[in-house]
């Protein structure tokens, strides 16, 4: 997967008058922040050239994490949705995202950092297609929001958050939801913690879980394992020099979760963890109706068995 060419170019744009080597100190000085940097709600970004890195560094994961867990929830749901409420919207990857899968009346991007506000602002005006974005300036632990949405989505923000006000975000957001809400977090335990997090209070609410979990419970996983769906996006130019990469590709790993205020058919079994593909026989680790267990697919029966090799961890089969 690639980010859009319109969103493409409009980075490409931004970096013409940029020495892309000095905009290099900036990306590894924002990825050790982001890695390293205790979770205190502080700001992370305060001047345009580390926006200009985010956009470069983070936006296309951030897109493609955000695109894969809405094709996956609308995949599963049959509701009109005609406003979007992006919680949490850095430089915008959200609303690209929800723009190339569903025809929205009214999007909305709430954003506590000026500078990804701006950027965001100046990205979106290369497409034509956001007609009806507004941006404003919100910071969802020390403010409330106003208004509802169809869809309510969020993504790599509660991890930011200090542990202790996370319930309060939580329930403000399902607060807001009209019908979905999706939240994606990093594909990491501590990510995995936070969904959890989610899953308990909406089940505790009343709510339904959509996707990606087969589940109507609470998660079984142990707290020391974790639970991950994986895309593969395709690196800009800039990407492989800010990141020193060589591979023409980065794997994004992320936990996502996609809750309802009515329920759905979210049945089939959950792939948990990268297939083992020998000669003759795939072995996967699954969850089946909130069961941990392992399925063993031959050679015998050749439609799961051609199923399965085409499978990866987060899959459904």
């Amino acid at each position: 997967m690639k980010i859009p060419e319109l969103l493409e170019n409009a980075i490409e744009e931004k970096l013409k008058h940029i020495k892309l080597t000095e905009l290099k100190q900036y990306a590894s000085k924002l990825s050790e922040k982001y890695m390293y940097q205790e979770r205190t709600g502080d700001t992370l970004l305060n001047t345009e050239l580390e926006a200009l890195a985010y956009s470069v560094i983070r936006m296309p994961a951030t897109y493609g994490a955000v695109y894969t867990a809405l094709k996956n929830t609308l995949e599963k749901i049959n509701c009109q949705m005609q406003t979007v409420l992006d919680v949490g919207a850095g430089t915008g990857a959200t609303a690209w995202a929800v723009s190339e899968l569903l025809d929205i009346k009214n999007i909305r991007c709430l954003e506590r950092e000026r500078v990804m506000q701006e950027l965001g602002k100046e990205l979106m005006d290369t497409n034509p297609n956001f007609k009806d974005v507004s941006w404003e300036y919100i910071d969802i632990v020390e403010n409330n929001l106003e208004a509802k949405a169809d869809l309510v989505i969020t993504s790599y923000m509660l991890n930011e958050i200090k542990p202790e006000k996370r319930e309060q975000v939580i329930n403000k957001l399902i607060e807001n939801t009209n019908h979905i809400l999706v939240i994606i977090e990093p594909g990491t335990p501590e990510g995995f913690r936070n969904i959890k997090e989610v899953q308990k209070i909406a089940i505790h609410n009343g709510l339904y879980i959509v996707a990606p979990c087969t589940f109507q419970g609470i998660c079984p996983l142990p707290d020391e394992d974790w639970c991950h769906s994986i895309v593969r996006m395709e690196r800009t130019k800039a990407h492989k020099l800010l990141k020193n990469a060589e591979l023409p590709y980065e794997d994004e790993k992320f936990s996502y979760i996609a809750i309802s205020k009515e329920p759905y058919d979210n049945s089939k079994i959950r792939i948990l963890r990268h297939p083992i593909i020998e000669k003759g026989k795939i072995t996967l680790k699954v969850c089946h109706n909130g069961k941990i267990e392992e399925m063993l697919v031959t050679k015998r029966n050749k439609e799961m068995f051609k199923n399965a090799k085409k499978k990866k961890c987060g899959d459904r089969i």
